[in-house]
């Protein structure tokens, strides 16, 4: 099995074809049956994050037609040209999309480098998969091992220590143009993973009142409550923002739900004191045209891209990838190891049949045999075949090991036939 990662970040891609292209948690379980439908995929997993959108695939079938399944299927949802879907797009495969996620799952691939958001959203990616049925068992095994060298790097280094995240920096900017958050009436809009990070850290910086809306009104009761704040319904929102310092937005909606006109219509029957705007959504929340509203300042996800990309980076940062490089040298040697067994069983389930059918056979020409010859016959038989085959399976494990261990494993396959389309005479 091969497996295939093809990738758009915010590294490689402009975030305005990243803004079209990613996949709302409501539309993911569709993506991925289409993905998996496609003859060269036996299994897949899809990572839609605000900064990535990349695909992880098992494959029996060429790497080729796997890119193109794949491009084929987000351009069209885009929609955008396959040809500047593929420009952009970063396809792996084996040892160096193994080294991908890893990297991604340790959060040296983040915008805000170390953040352990990711961690969360990659295990929520494995679960939606497997609950749609295209998650199996090499890309479980593949995921499980990476979300391990993750748990590794941040305990044995401060990759993580800094807590830093998209929102975590975002409410930092906010502190700076609000003169500080204590005190400040603040909005949040969405419940999910972001929305809540951001309601944690607003109530840890003893922000005067915090208001939370959202589309499931349960979640945002709860929400709310959790941090004696107010729940808010959808309706509700444009009244708020006329006494809100500052609005955080992480809905993952595909179209923007505040609207210049609604800003501008609150900050007329407001006073004239300044507003913040952090929009954390892919695709957008607000529209753009919010910043440049008097009085406003908006930050997007490109805005917290570029400010990240002046700070400093972390002083483990190579111990990290050391890491990295150990864990992944071991789950390519654990993928080979999975991929030579069932053959290595195989080949011992022939030789055991080859060995039954010659005793039937012996049983046949030789009527007077007692049970003790026979028994004793088989048991010979049976060593032999066993020493034998000894030396072959203990080679055959050391060559999977090899970096062109897939080539070993074929050929094995194909000499000793373990489908058994060759009959036994």
């Amino acid at each position: 099995m091969t497996i295939v990662s093809v990738g758009l970040s915010h590294r490689i891609t402009p975030v305005e074809l990243l803004e079209k292209l990613v996949v709302p948690s409501a539309q993911l379980d569709d993506v991925l049956a289409r993905l998996c439908g496609t003859p060269p995929i036996d299994e897949v997993v899809v990572l839609s994050t605000c900064n990535r959108l990349e695909v992880y695939a098992a494959t029996r079938g060429p790497v080729a037609e796997v890119t193109g399944a794949v491009a084929d299927l987000m351009a069209a949802r885009g929609p955008v040209p396959v040809g500047e879907y593929l420009r952009t797009a970063r396809t792996r495969v084996d040892a160096a999309a193994v080294e991908h996620l890893f990297t991604v799952a340790c959060g040296l691939d983040s915008m805000a480098v170390g953040e352990d958001q990711i961690v969360a959203q990659l295990r929520a990616a494995t679960h939606a998969a497997t609950e749609a049925g295209t998650a199996g068992p090499v890309l479980t095994r593949l995921i499980d091992a990476a979300l391990r060298a993750s748990k590794r790097a941040r305990t044995r280094t401060r990759i993580g220590s800094a807590g830093i995240s998209l929102a975590r920096t975002g409410l930092g900017l906010a502190g700076e143009a609000l003169g500080g958050l204590e005190g400040r009436h603040a909005l949040v809009l969405g419940t999910g993973g972001a929305g809540k990070l951001a309601v944690r850290l607003l109530h840890q910086a003893g922000v005067g009142r915090l208001s939370v809306a959202g589309r499931n009104e349960p979640a945002t009761t709860r929400l709310a409550a959790s941090v004696g704040g107010t729940p808010l319904g959808a309706d509700d929102v444009p009244t708020a923002l006329a006494d809100t310092d500052l609005l955080v937005t992480a809905t993952g909606c595909p179209a923007p739900l505040v609207l210049a006109e609604q800003v501008r219509a609150a900050r007329s029957a407001a006073s004239s004191r300044p507003m913040f705007v952090l929009d954390l959504g892919m695709p957008p929340d607000v529209e753009s045209e919010v910043g440049r509203l008097a009085g406003v300042t908006l930050v997007d996800i490109a805005a917290l891209g570029r400010h990240l990309a002046e700070a400093r980076r972390p002083d483990d940062m190579p111990v990290v990838r050391a890491i990295i490089a150990q864990e992944v040298a071991a789950c390519v040697d654990a993928q080979r190891a999975a991929e030579s067994g069932p053959i290595i069983g195989a080949m011992r389930a022939r030789v055991d049949a080859l060995a039954a059918s010659e005793m039937v056979r012996l049983s046949g020409r030789l009527p007077d045999l007692t049970e003790q010859h026979r028994v004793e016959t088989e048991a010979a038989v049976h060593r032999i075949l066993r020493k034998f085959l000894h030396g072959p399976t203990v080679r055959a494990r050391e060559l999977a090991a090899d970096p062109d261990g897939r080539l070993y494993v074929e050929a094995l396959r194909r000499l000793f036939d373990p489908a058994g389309s060759e009959a036994i005479r």
